[in-house]
Order: C-alpha cells, then sequence, then structure tokens
C-alpha cells in the first residue's frame, strides 16, 4: 500500500427498508475501513444488516445479519478492519419503518497500477 492515505468518513441517512450503499471503493485504491456507526434514532426496537460486496468475487458477506437496535440506540464496530478493493462495496439495510443513520470512516491507499 502507499505510504499516505486519504482518511474520509461519509455518512448517509438510511432510507428504511432498503439496501443503501454506504461505500465504494474507487478503482485504483484499497480502502481500510476503521469505524462503522449505525444510530437508531427512533422510538422502537428495530433490526439492521449490514454487509460487504465482494466484487472480484461477485458474492455478498453479513458483517451484521438482523441485528437489533434499541430505540435510541446504536452498534459501533471497531477495533478491526475490513481491506476493501476497486468496487468493493458496503451496504447497510434498516428495518422497514425504521430512523437510523450511518457513518463510516476508511482510508483509502492509492495503487497505481496494481488492479
Amino acid at each position: 500500500m502507499s505510504k499516505e492515505p486519504k482518511i474520509r468518513s461519509v455518512g448517509k441517512v438510511l432510507t428504511a427498508g432498503a439496501a443503501n450503499t454506504i461505500y465504494t471503493c474507487p478503482e485504483n485504491f484499497v480502502a481500510k475501513m476503521n469505524l462503522l456507526f449505525v444510530s437508531n434514532h427512533g422510538g422502537n426496537n428495530k433490526t439492521v444488516s449490514i454487509q460487504w460486496h465482494d466484487a472480484s468475487a461477485g458474492a455478498n458477506y453479513y458483517i451484521v445479519g438482523g441485528y437489533v437496535l434499541s430505540a435510541n440506540g446504536y452498534i459501533k464496530l471497531d477495533g478491526s478492519y475490513l481491506a476493501l478493493y476497486p468496487g468493493d462495496t458496503l451496504v447497510v439495510t434498516p428495518e422497514a419503518g425504521s430512523s437510523m443513520d450511518t457513518t463510516v470512516t476508511v482510508e483509502e491507499y492509492y495503487e497505481q497500477g496494481l488492479f
């Protein structure tokens, strides 16, 4: 990986009952996901699923499947990382009728000619 990563955070108000792509690794980059928050700012318990789409394999993998977020609660994924390659995505799907937001922080490393 290149020496100087571009660090960025992306936030999104999630559409309830739909798969929301929150991050796509750009071409010529490798991204290291360091932090992911999903917050339930509604008054009821609701479920959320988080998936990684591996573009090279054409496959989806659950990171979290059907996790119940309490009213006004959150889930925080940190302390480890997920390596993402060009075209890989992170997708968050909240339960229908929910009110959730998400924030992801990644380090993007430019890798010209690697792919």
